[in-house]
């Protein structure tokens, strides 16, 4: 509630603080000229770290940040003429020497930006050896984050003091202040002079090079996405891990670098498509697409690397048969649901390019049926709202509050885990309003259960910044030092320990009767399903996921069709589920049913469907997976330029 008082208030002080502060200088009255120049710097601060949209609107009626420093220096300087101050000699080295700040911070600025370029390398990697291109140490965040306003900062001590103590008080301010620039400046300039060598981007591309030449990979995950889908690619990272033959991970966003999960496969970013020609490729034989994306071409046009569209999930939403999966030389699905699905739908791609994979990242689900909690529990997993009306199977948005308030109401009581999709609002705003709903509900439901294992708590914040540091995040904003450090850490299981502890501290801090929201990559959403005793879920791959453990789900009929139309248009997701319609009337005997009052009807349809989403259940996915890259690998090096597949 404090915080958002804040916010609230920060916009009317940051626009009202400055003509106050002029006024004060004018009164003049010292007290007035501090007491407002002090809300302006507050107000300032809050707005801008907020991104509140007055510093947008200031900026565009030309009061951006640095005019606004200016008006609060002039003001001081307002005040001394009108303290009578204005013939001293002090007053004009004063007036100068605030000037003069503005040309420090020009320079500092200048430095600060060369380093960040400097740093900025043309590919970034993970688990790859790049001692040859000594990288030293970043500069520390307080000095490059934001750093054009930090050094606008520096008139705090003339500016309060001049107040405070007039004319000698602001001297003697200028004179700390200028110290404390020259030093930063000195330290940066220090680390100019130590990254310069790093803008040879041949040498970066050389050394990239060896070590692909030493390194020799056969098979590439190749993604492209931004920051929200990270996901795609970490679900197949343990898969990738497990290959029998050497693997490479390529990224091709920056931001992507720090949100890749854990995985001993080296990684190489490489934004630029010309950049991605000059890399030594050529022992690569297969690569694997987990998404659609336009930047695949960049991969695609390469000779004599065969091609498979493997995925990010498998299910009835149309990116499980895109059309334009026909430009890869192969489709990887789970199983006799996916061809099927393929075939069906005309999307032009041939029965024999299909492959049957499995799920061999489905590993970690539990398949005993029973959870270690107490408390009954549903897991609430809704997806995103679509790129358009069409696909918009969402449920968040029209039936969301309506599922959990029925949830937190039922008797007996249950316990509920709200997971949403990572992109949910991105496109629809009023997904946005309905999810800050669904977790105001939980909030105050949480309010009346009694909190429990508060002793786990602080190992749970340990073990985050744990996870923090060994994920690179702590560095995430420098490309190099991430390139540099995560060397050694590649093939470490220090982070596989970690996120063991973690994801059991998780669920001890809190207690097992409190309901949870639970957004961002962890838990993920298998330790979820380990810990739901039903699911409700959307049309998506977390039904097709979540029918390995065997335990009952429903799917949410947004639209209200009819059972048998509903089934029809998405089989695999609804033929074995329950189905909760708009009005959620079904969700009262669904509970019924999974709480074992009276037999499961569908048990047996589960059974049938996750052999047909996932094939038999005597094969081994991992081993499929596996040989698939095999065979697809072998085609390669027999490949004609005429037989790859029209797109």
């Amino acid at each position: 509630m404090t915080h958002r008082f804040v916010r609230a208030a920060a916009g009317p002080a940051l626009v009202l603080s400055y003509p106050a502060t002029v006024v004060a200088a004018l009164w003049p009255s010292a007290w007035a000229f501090v007491v407002t120049a002090l809300i302006a710097y507050v107000a300032d601060a809050v707005a801008s770290r907020g991104e509140l949209p007055v510093t947008e609107r200031l900026a565009q009626a030309h009061t951006g940040v640095t005019v606004r420093f200016l008006i609060r220096e002039l003001a001081v300087l307002l005040l001394l003429v009108r303290q009578g101050h204005a013939g001293d000699t002090v007053f004009a080295v004063l007036a100068l020497g605030l000037l003069g700040l503005h040309a420090l911070r020009g320079a500092y600025s200048a430095l600060t930006l060369y380093v960040i370029r400097r740093r900025r390398l043309p590919v970034v990697t993970r688990g790859i050896d790049l001692t040859g291109l000594r990288i030293p140490d970043a500069p520390s965040p307080q000095l490059t984050t934001r750093h054009s306003r930090t050094m606008l900062h520096l008139d705090v001590l003339p500016v309060l003091l001049a107040g405070l103590f007039g004319l000698r008080g602001g001297a003697s301010g200028l004179a700390a202040t200028y110290v404390l620039g020259l030093v930063a400046f000195a330290v940066m300039a220090r680390h100019a002079a130590r990254n310069r060598h790093l803008g040879d981007e041949n040498r970066v591309f050389d050394l990239v090079n060896q070590r692909l030449a030493e390194l020799r990979p056969e098979v590439a995950l190749y993604f492209s996405g931004s920051p929200d889908s990270a996901y795609q690619a970490n679900m197949w990272l343990s898969t990738v891990d497990e290959l029998d033959r050497r693997a490479v991970i390529i990224l091709r966003e920056r931001p992507m670098v720090p949100l890749l999960g854990r995985t001993k496969t080296p990684v190489l970013c490489v934004p630029k498509a010309m950049d991605l020609v000059r890399l030594d490729l050529s022992s690569i034989r297969t690569a694997l697409y987990p998404a659609n994306v336009g930047k695949n071409l960049h991969m695609l046009r390469m000779s004599g690397i065969r091609s498979a569209f493997i995925n990010h999930g498998d299910s009835d939403k149309p990116a499980s048969f895109n059309p334009f999966a026909r430009a890869y030389d192969e489709v990887w699905v789970a199983g006799p649901a996916g061809r099927e699905r393929y075939l069906t739908m005309r999307t032009g791609v041939r029965d024999e390019d299909i492959v049957e994979v499995g799920r061999p990242q489905l590993a970690p689900i539990d398949t005993s049926g029973v959870t270690p909690d107490p408390m009954f529990t549903v897991l609430y997993a809704p997806t995103w709202e679509g790129w358009s009306d069409d696909l918009a199977h969402s449920s968040v948005a029209t039936m969301g509050p309506a599922i959990v308030r029925a949830l937190l109401e039922h008797a007996p009581q249950v316990r509920v885990l709200y997971k949403p999709h990572p992109l949910t609002g991105t496109r629809d705003p009023k997904a946005i309003q309905r999810h800050n709903e669904i977790v105001a509900m939980i909030e105050r439901a949480n309010a009346g259960r009694p909190a429990s294992g508060g002793e786990h708590a602080d190992r749970l914040k340990t073990l985050t910044r744990r996870l923090d540091a060994l994920a690179g995040d702590e560095t995430a904003g420098d490309e190099a030092q991430l390139t540099r450090d995560s060397a050694a850490a590649g093939a470490s299981d220090d982070r596989r320990e970690v996120e063991e502890a973690w994801t059991a501290a998780y669920w001890q801090a809190g207690g097992p009767v409190r309901h949870r929201v639970i957004t961002g990559p962890r838990p993920h959403v298998y330790d979820c399903f380990n810990h739901a005793d039903l699911l409700i879920t959307d049309i998506s791959s977390v039904a097709g996921d979540f029918i390995v453990s065997g335990k009952p789900y429903a799917v949410t009929n947004v639209k209200g069709l009819s059972d048998e139309e509903f089934r029809e248009l998405f089989p695999t997701a609804a033929l074995a589920a329950y189905l909760i319609g708009p009005g959620c009337t079904e969700l009262g005997q669904i509970l019924a049913y999974a709480q074992g009052e009276g037999p499961d009807p569908l048990t047996e349809r589960r059974r049938e469907l996750r052999a047909h989403l996932l094939g038999p259940d005597g094969l081994d996915s991992a081993k499929r997976f596996d040989a698939a890259v095999s065979a697809l690998a072998a085609k390669s090096l027999t490949r004609t330029d005429d037989d790859r597949p029209a797109a």
